[in-house]
């Protein structure tokens, strides 16, 4: 370990044993543990947040589109149903 790692980990337990880390924001949230570049400058970082919301809206998107499907098949079924029901006395 170098010196600035074995000052940062040193001062870090510190704070955690006087309560300085007790109450931040965020607490009991889970962290976010994708993985970023810190040489990477702001715009870039931008860009691959908005990558990821983009990705995950499409996959939301996509969920959709099957559920509604799915929900169209069983109307359409519902619909005979009643028809053949209707047309036997």
């Amino acid at each position: 370990m170098n010196a600035l790692a074995f000052i940062g980990e040193t001062r870090i337990a510190q704070a955690v044993q006087e309560g300085k880390l007790d109450n931040l924001p965020g607490a009991g949230r889970p962290l976010d543990l994708t993985v970023r570049d810190g040489a990477l400058e702001a715009q870039a970082r931008l860009g691959l947040q908005l990558l990821d919301r983009a990705r995950r809206v499409r996959t939301d998107a996509a969920q959709d589109q099957r559920e509604r499907a799915v929900l169209r098949l069983l109307w359409a079924k519902a619909l005979s149903r009643q028809r053949r029901n209707s047309s036997n006395p």
